[in-house]
């Protein structure tokens, strides 16, 4: 999933995050040195949501950071995003953040930062902040622009199944299906190149989905500098 969101976005495409795993437990290291954690780069998105289940769109934030404590991974605790203007914050502790490592690379964040009502998050400046178990911070600051929620609405890729066949049709050349399995559990990123694909060779190479699964299609208009997600749908053998 964090894969699909930098590659398609052209930004550290050099990196290539395999898995993507919800860090359940974290359990702080004895002994710290004081040093405060580091922010190494960040990774941020606008996408719009089209949630099948719920008959909403919305827009949400993906963020990431590239993290680093010299005492430690462990002693990471919580990531804020802060609008001082609007007076809104959000705050990602070490239990609900979704963490990626590739070589001396962690990536750490979420794709679900929203407002409470679906709206676009205001417009301006953001302050990032990495807290470590001691209290010690690491900053950044990013600028979101005005949000053109209902004029990007046409570009919702199309998505239908049909004689055992994934459909996928939408402006963007490529999609990227998320798959997860019939726990809801996030399992992989599948790559759509030829606008079908089939469920029985979903299953065929994934053993794990043979109950059954869900699945989110997922593309990025880099002339939009958007994310387009549309799901879940649900695809049984």
């Amino acid at each position: 999933m964090i894969d699909d969101l930098i590659k398609k976005a052209n930004l550290l495409s050099f990196i290539i995050l395999i898995g993507i795993i919800l860090i359940g437990t974290l359990i702080p290291i004895s002994g710290c040195t004081g040093k405060p954690p580091e922010i190494v780069r960040v990774f941020w998105q606008i996408n719009l949501v089209d949630d099948q289940e719920k008959d909403i769109l919305y827009q949400s934030l993906t963020l990431f950071v590239q993290a680093n404590d010299p005492d430690g991974f462990e002693d990471l605790e919580e990531i804020y995003l802060i609008n001082d203007s609007e007076e809104l914050f959000w705050c990602i502790d070490s239990e609900s953040w979704l963490k990626s490592t590739s070589g001396d690379a962690t990536w750490i964040g979420s794709s679900t930062i929203s407002m409470p009502d679906g709206s676009p998050l205001p417009a301006g400046e953001y302050r990032i902040l990495l807290q470590d178990i001691g209290g010690d911070e690491a900053e950044q600051t990013i600028f979101l622009k005005p949000s053109l929620l209902k004029a990007y609405r046409r570009y919702i890729p199309s998505v239908s199944i049909e004689n055992g066949e994934i459909l996928v049709s939408g402006r963007a050349d490529s999609y990227a299906l998320w798959l997860y399995n019939k726990d809801q559990n996030y399992f992989r990123s599948l790559p759509v190149e030829s606008k079908s694909v089939s469920i029985q060779e979903i299953v065929r190479t994934n053993n794990a989905l043979k109950e059954g699964f869900s699945f989110r299609v997922y593309t990025y208009l880099e002339d939009k500098s958007l994310g387009l997600i549309t799901g879940p749908y649900y695809a049984v053998p």
